[in-house]
């Protein structure tokens, strides 16, 4: 990859158009805490193949090697669950990958303006392999037919990449799964692209096993 592409995927912003932001939820945490192994499991898909890996060089020349680039999961309620609630977990881990409750623990602006100027430092050193505590980008899916075009022809991932998707809008989100999936041989960070709700399995798409997750 070019220095020039490495510089404009540093001054990229969250894609508001391609993907909503997660909610935050005054009771969050304690979602989280109620399904704690779930949340566990979930992380270790997310970061399983995310590590940089190849060796130091500065600027990046090559997309690090990231295997898988794109994995696909599934998250399913309780049976007979309440649909909100499942999505305000998929909230609160979203926001959890993201960074959001460490950021709101920070004590002032200061603090604040600190965590964000760091984690851009992190994103322009493309040799410095990732960690685990690196925020991610997080959000839903935004189904409109300008943000699923934005997602199959130019959207490209500015960090790693947690896509939540409404499993009750399968049958508009799959095409955009299978661009992806076909685009992502180019991507410099992993994207995890998660299935929220619905209450089957959900079939492999262009060879893309999907991993079940279950709250309890």
């Amino acid at each position: 990859m070019s220095l020039a592409l490495h510089l404009q995927g540093l001054r990229a912003r969250f894609d508001t158009l391609a993907l909503r932001a997660p909610t935050a939820m005054p009771d969050e945490l304690a979602r989280l805490a109620g399904q704690a192994a779930a949340a566990e499991q979930l992380l270790a898909w997310c970061h399983r193949g995310a590590e940089w890996q190849q060796a130091l060089q500065a600027p990046p020349v090559a997309p690090p090697v990231v295997d898988p680039r794109l994995a696909v999961g599934a998250l399913h309620g309780p049976a007979n669950g309440d649909p909100r609630a499942l999505a305000a977990w998929a909230d609160a881990f979203a926001r959890q990958i993201d960074g959001s409750h460490r950021l709101e623990a920070l004590p002032g602006r200061a603090a604040g303006l600190a965590f964000r100027l760091g984690v851009k430092l992190h994103d322009a050193m493309g040799w410095r392999p990732r960690q685990p505590t690196d925020p991610w980008d997080a959000g839903w899916v935004v189904t409109t037919p300008a943000a699923l075009h934005r997602l199959q022809t130019v959207w490209t991932p500015r960090r790693a990449t947690l896509l939540l998707a409404d499993a009750g809008a399968q049958e508009t989100l799959r095409p955009c799964l299978t661009v992806l999936g076909q685009r992502s041989a180019d991507f410099r960070h992993p994207v995890r692209w998660l299935w929220v709700g619905g209450g089957i399995d959900r079939p492999a798409q262009n060879g893309l096993p999907v991993q079940r997750f279950n709250l309890a």
